[in-house]
């Protein structure tokens, strides 16, 4: 049976924490413990923390360039300056939106960054410099502790083109792979299926969001389990949820 189960009661975090302890510790604690192929999906924002990526942007000097899109988007330059240094390449920036290309590949408003669940007004959480690598050490550790083999999801909130309100995807992963692809596989009737290609990570990402929730819960971390679509291996990535320019089937729609 399926069963998506959130961790709450996990302390304030900061930096240098160790995250995937208080995971065991807690899960242990609340009497669901950790099991042979969980997945656990774990909130960006927990991840960040833990690493030190938090920046208090009245320490930054905006860049002229920083400034100049500050006018365009009406927000602080100094906002503007880190969201600038995450980011590889700038798609849009005026009055409505700021969107950029980050260093690791995602599109996505002001490159990630948001101060939501963070203390302090100049305070914002910058995204996990490799998520994935984030996601690998979470899975390692937790192996260390439990001697049980678990896959891990990180997840951050993300809007969509041509759909209202904002869900969470996968932006890091270990131990299990982010598609489940019935490409050649047959339909009920015997057709052919050639495009269902499901984005399983995300998928989880969004269930867990359920439980966890985005304000006041509390609750960064989810436990999966319980789910037979789940294909477990050692070599995973987020990037292979992109697709190209190439491949994007919505390209010069926007």
């Amino acid at each position: 049976m399926l069963a998506i189960t959130p961790l709450d009661g996990l302390p304030l975090l900061k930096e240098g924490d160790d995250l995937a302890g208080l995971i065991v510790e807690r899960a242990k604690k609340l009497g669901v413990g950790i099991r042979n192929r969980d997945v656990l999906v774990v909130g960006q924002k927990a991840v960040s923390k833990t690493e030190g990526r938090i920046v208090d942007i009245d320490n930054i000097r905006p860049s002229a360039r920083a400034a100049r899109i500050a006018k365009k988007t009406g927000k602080r330059p100094e906002f503007v300056e880190i969201v600038l240094r995450e980011s590889s390449k700038v798609l849009r920036a005026d009055g409505e939106a700021f969107i950029v290309t980050t260093r690791t590949g995602a599109t996505c408003l002001n490159g990630g960054i948001d101060k939501s669940n963070v203390k302090g007004d100049s305070m914002y959480a910058l995204l996990p410099q490799d998520p994935d690598r984030s996601a690998r050490l979470l899975s390692g550790r937790i192996r260390k502790l439990t001697r049980k083999q678990v896959g891990i999801v990180i997840c951050d909130t993300r809007s969509r083109p041509f759909r209202r309100g904002q869900i969470e995807e996968c932006i890091g992963i270990a131990g299990l792979s982010p598609l489940v692809d019935y490409r050649g596989k047959k339909d009920l009737f015997g057709y052919t299926l050639r495009f269902k290609n499901v984005a399983l990570a995300d998928e989880l990402a969004s269930a867990a969001e359920l439980v966890m929730g985005q304000g006041r819960e509390a609750s960064p971390v989810a436990i999966v389990r319980g789910l037979k679509r789940v294909t477990f291996q050692k070599r995973a990535s987020s990037r292979n949820l992109g697709v190209s320019s190439e491949e994007d089937l919505f390209r010069g729609t926007l």
